[in-house]
């Protein structure tokens, strides 16, 4: 088995907004209970615009699920947070369609959550407002370890869940860019709490991305297969009016139905690489 570094020490609450609707957190698929005493529970955390979701987000969860078997870690929780609309990449769908669009592909037998967090925080004059990575892993780590008291263990006691960034190696490749990630912010995702990255071979060069990391020590690569989906090839399939093949079917059948990603995209400067 791989080794597993030390529970990460306790980190600062999240950031206390307000939000624009009422808010549960999501724990229905998360499991209470570790199978074995010296398993560490894990929690997946994807962030992202989800602009559309793909099948190929979907399979990192899947493919993170086979390579922790090979760990002492044991995967309880796995969420989706897409971002807020302040988050202004092109081409972003609204907040709303993201989080249904999310919810519709993660409903059909998978142990996936989505988290509408992220898109329900807003300012005083109730416009929405922008979560740096690293505060949604604290939001996380609160709900999970704070509210709900973690995971328990096969002797009745309670351990923290670690959470865990779950990324692709072509937003691992931007993490060396201060304009996008704050050193600050990575000492604490990386350094505290950790990412397992999949490798994205036909965009990626995976040594590439990690070099300026290597001295994080809770980084953990998985292994992928040949894929080229993204999000930015479904959307130009989907103006262009072509086949498209890496939707979830509930999805493509939303995306269709409300007339989405066919016209004019919000343009704006992307942040925290997501």
């Amino acid at each position: 088995m791989a080794p597993v570094p030390q529970q990460p020490p306790a980190t600062q609450t999240p950031p206390a907004e307000p939000l624009s609707a009422p808010y549960t957190f999501p724990h229905h698929k998360l499991k209470r209970r570790v199978s074995s005493l010296d398993r560490v529970p894990v929690v997946l955390v994807a962030c992202g615009s989800f602009s559309p979701i793909t099948v190929l987000h979907l399979q990192m969860f899947e493919m993170t699920q086979r390579y922790v078997q090979d760990t002492a870690f044991q995967v309880v929780g796995s969420y989706l947070s897409p971002v807020s609309d302040a988050y202004n990449k092109p081409s972003l769908a609204r907040a709303h369609h993201r989080v249904a669009m999310c919810s519709l592909a993660v409903e059909d037998g998978t142990g996936i959550m989505v988290d509408p967090w992220e898109t329900l925080r807003c300012n005083q004059a109730g416009e929405p407002v922008y979560t740096r990575t690293v505060d949604t892993l604290r939001h996380f780590d609160h709900e999970i370890n704070d509210v709900l008291g973690g995971i328990q263990a096969l002797d009745g006691s309670h351990k923290r869940a670690r959470i865990v960034l779950l990324i692709g190696a072509d937003v691992a490749m931007t993490m060396s860019d201060p304009n996008l990630w704050s050193p600050s912010d990575l000492d604490v995702i990386l350094g505290c709490y950790g990412a397992f990255i999949v490798e994205r071979p036909t965009q990626t060069d995976i040594q590439k991305a990690l070099e300026p990391l290597k001295h994080y020590d809770k980084i953990w690569v998985v292994s992928s297969f040949y894929n080229d989906v993204s999000s930015t090839k479904i959307r130009a399939q989907l103006q262009n009016r072509e086949t498209v093949m890496d939707l979830p079917k509930l999805v493509y059948e939303y995306i269709k139905l409300h007339g989405l990603y066919q016209g004019s995209s919000l343009q704006g400067q992307q942040k925290d690489g997501r």
